[in-house]
């Protein structure tokens, strides 16, 4: 299934913000955070754990 790309760009931008603020050990965060990314998934017709994998990635890239 094709991805819509400026879709999942727009995404991952979304939940790398996210991710970083999730780090910090706040339950509430963290909770933004996986229902941003079962939002995204759904939307995108992805698989959560893909997209969480991609987020992850593309942390790691923008990070350097």
């Amino acid at each position: 299934m094709a991805v819509d790309r400026t879709m999942l760009r727009q995404a991952l931008n979304e939940l790398v913000r996210l991710k970083g603020s999730a780090d910090n050990p706040t339950r509430f965060l963290a909770r933004l955070y996986n229902s941003a990314l079962c939002e995204w998934a759904g939307e995108l017709g992805v698989d959560q754990q893909k997209l969480n994998k991609l987020v992850h990635v593309r942390e790691a890239i923008s990070g350097r």
